[in-house]
């Protein structure tokens, strides 16, 4: 059967490495998107979690390790 794909592709802004399913960063735009990420963290809780502390993230969600 031959048609569009409903897969949703994920990507990372390459500015705040935060993940978007097939939607563009609000902050960062479209031209800053990338398919191009490696690993990822979900932070839920960032007052008390020491990863968001040292990654320097300030609020929850999905984010890529890596973006190039």
């Amino acid at each position: 059967m031959a048609g569009k794909s409903t897969k949703k592709r994920t990507m990372a802004c390459r500015v705040c490495k935060k993940l978007f399913f097939d939607s563009a960063c609000p902050q960062h735009g479209e031209s800053h998107m990338s398919d191009e990420w490696f690993g990822f963290l979900i932070i839920k809780d960032v007052e008390n979690s020491i990863i968001a502390k040292q990654s320097g993230l300030k609020e929850k969600g999905e984010y890529a390790i890596k973006v190039r």
